[in-house]
């Protein structure tokens, strides 16, 4: 009797289960032994530590530490399209050398777009590691730098570009927000 990988058996079993895929996220503060709460629940009693995350929705990482500000971060879904594409394209290859038609092998990858979707291997999560420094109670926040990004540039070249351009073409005028 032929034996079965143990791999294949774990990866057909959560396909039928319905499993959400997951990422590792790395969490360290400073000052370290911070605890680690994932929508509520805590999943880390102590920083530096690696916390699992599920890819199919997004999620709020709350850091505390006794003396400490709580310190709140959102992990967003990114949608990864290029690793969709290519589960996509393998699942209709794999399809057609399986002796499907054009349309069959369509399907499968259309199918295949729409399995990563809904447990999660579409998306990969940001931030990927989060490394916050904790602000002790009672020193204020450090001052967050409101620019208005239309008069002050940004710090990517081809934008800071564009907005130039744009001024040069618009007369060097400024937009004050009124109806002039």
């Amino acid at each position: 009797m032929r034996r079965r990988s143990p791999l294949l058996l774990c990866l057909a079993a959560a396909a039928l289960s319905g499993c959400v895929a997951t990422q590792k996220v790395p969490v360290s503060t400073d000052p370290l032994g911070a605890l680690v709460y994932l929508d509520g629940k805590q999943v880390c009693p102590a920083t530096p530590c690696s916390v699992e995350i599920p890819k199919d929705q997004d999620h709020l990482l709350t850091i505390v530490k006794d003396g400490y500000r709580q310190k709140d971060i959102p992990v967003r879904r990114v949608f990864d399209s290029a690793a969709v594409l290519r589960e996509s394209v393998r699942q209709g290859v794999r399809a057609a050398k399986g002796g499907s038609d054009l349309g069959g092998a369509f399907s499968s990858a259309a199918s295949s777009a729409d399995k990563q979707e809904k447990d999660g291997r579409a998306y990969v999560l940001a931030p990927d590691m989060v490394s916050p420094r904790l602000v002790p109670v009672g020193e204020p926040l450090p001052e967050e730098h409101h620019v208005d990004k239309r008069q002050e540039g940004t710090d990517d070249p081809a934008v800071n570009l564009g907005l130039e351009i744009f001024r040069m073409l618009d007369g060097g005028t400024q937009d004050n927000g009124s109806d002039n």
